[in-house]
């Protein structure tokens, strides 16, 4: 038994030690297979909250991108406005597509919950 829980533990930091997430946010993944383009971010702070543009590259399918964020959100709260578009509290998170092989993430942070 107590081998099988150091095991667990093992996984456990070595999932936590690959996880990354989006820039500028605590809580949602950056999905395998898609790679940040750090020098095309945008980033805007004001008092009523921010503003993050994020952009990336992947060889992965639109609908697999897609599918992967609508899973994840959802499980973590957000509610599904329309297609590429959710909530939560005061915050919205969009995903869109504006080229082959791009992914572009939205995200308004207001810090209201």
């Amino acid at each position: 038994m107590k081998k099988i829980l150091i095991l667990v533990i093992l996984v456990l930091v070595g999932f936590a030690a690959k996880a990354a997430f989006l820039t500028g946010t605590e809580d949602i993944p950056l999905m395998d297979g898609v790679v940040l383009v750090p020098a095309e971010d945008f980033d805007f702070d004001s008092p009523a909250g921010q503003i993050l543009i994020l952009k990336a590259k992947t060889k992965l399918s639109r609908e697999a991108v897609g599918s992967f964020y609508d899973k994840t959100l959802r499980a973590m709260g957000w509610k599904k406005v329309r297609a590429g578009i959710y909530t939560r509290g005061g915050d919205e998170f969009k995903l869109s597509f504006p080229a082959a092989e791009r992914v572009q993430f939205d995200i308004t942070l207001t810090g209201a919950e």
